[in-house]
């Protein structure tokens, strides 16, 4: 009997999407991604245990610290400095020091009124957490109640302050407002002092600090300001010399702010007066345009 002749299949047929496709080439190819997916693997894997490894050792900040221009030193006490590091290695402990834990820093630095923007924080070869910025520059105190608050030349206070008198800064006196403060009460470092007041009287305090005569110079008493519109110079002594009104303002009956400071370097320069702005006095007046400091010391 014979056989029934099998019938042959039909070869199968590729998807069109596969037409052309090398499969000799993707068995290579799919050789190189498991290569590749290694290799990232064992990075990360690598990373991920240096990371660990850099947690688990305690953090080291090395600060480069603010000095003011010609200064050798820092203007930043002891204490001061050992804060400012330890609040940096305590933010640091126990985290992987990757670039995301050090931008932190930068943030948490930049808010703290330290800093004029948020300083650069990097880590070096060794492991060591390097911070420089541009630095605050301290201008004076203000005085308020009994304490005193350092504060910027935008008048922003720093993150300290000191029984009054104990700052070992010039100060600004009769402020009639307090320091910023946050909504939580909070010292507000960020922002200036409120009050115009405060505002004039280190407007005045910056070119005085300029002159021969500085080191007379111990603040401004603004005390006058909404009363009078007038600011005073606080000596060294404790005496006062009334300025009058903002330094660089015209203000009729006034003399110029440039005639006030020529008549305060000529009683500086004057010997018969102890070479004392406040002519040895208690309170002088140098604010009335018909007022002038004879030097005495020249020809007849």
């Amino acid at each position: 009997m014979a056989r029934k002749a099998r019938a042959k299949k039909a070869p199968r047929q590729r998807p069109q999407w596969l037409e052309g496709f090398d499969f000799r080439g993707a068995g290579v190819f799919a050789l190189v991604l498991a290569g590749l997916g290694a290799t990232l693997y064992g990075i990360a894997a690598v990373h991920a245990r240096a990371s660990d490894l850099l947690a688990d050792k305690p953090a080291t900040a090395e600060i480069v610290w603010p000095r003011l221009p010609g200064a050798q030193e820092t203007w930043l006490g002891e204490t001061l400095r050992e804060q400012i590091v330890a609040r940096v290695e305590a933010q640091l402990a126990g985290t992987a020091l990757d670039a995301v834990a050090l931008a932190r820093v930068g943030e948490s630095l930049a808010a703290s009124g330290w800093f004029d923007k948020a300083p650069r924080v990097e880590r070096t070869s060794d492991g060591v957490i390097r911070v420089r910025g541009v630095w605050r520059q301290p201008a004076c105190a203000v005085r308020a109640g009994a304490r005193d608050y350092a504060v910027d030349w935008r008048g922003r206070p720093f993150p300290v302050d000191y029984p009054a008198g104990a700052s070992g800064l010039r100060v600004i006196l009769g402020a009639s407002g307090g320091p910023p403060l946050g909504r939580t009460g909070e010292l507000d470092v960020m922002n200036a002092w409120p009050g115009d007041d405060v505002a004039a009287g280190l407007g005045l305090l910056a070119p005085l600090l300029r002159e021969p005569f500085a080191g007379q110079v111990a603040g401004v008493d603004v005390a006058g300001y909404f009363a009078q519109g007038q600011l005073a110079i606080v000596t060294d002594k404790g005496s006062r010399v009334v300025w009058g009104g903002r330094f660089g303002e015209f203000i009729p009956g006034e003399a110029s702010s440039d005639d006030k400071l020529a008549r305060l370097r000529s009683l500086a320069g004057n010997v018969q007066f102890g070479n004392r702005i406040d002519m040895g006095q208690k309170r002088l007046e140098i604010f009335d345009e018909r007022y002038f400091a004879l030097d005495l010391t020249g020809p007849p």
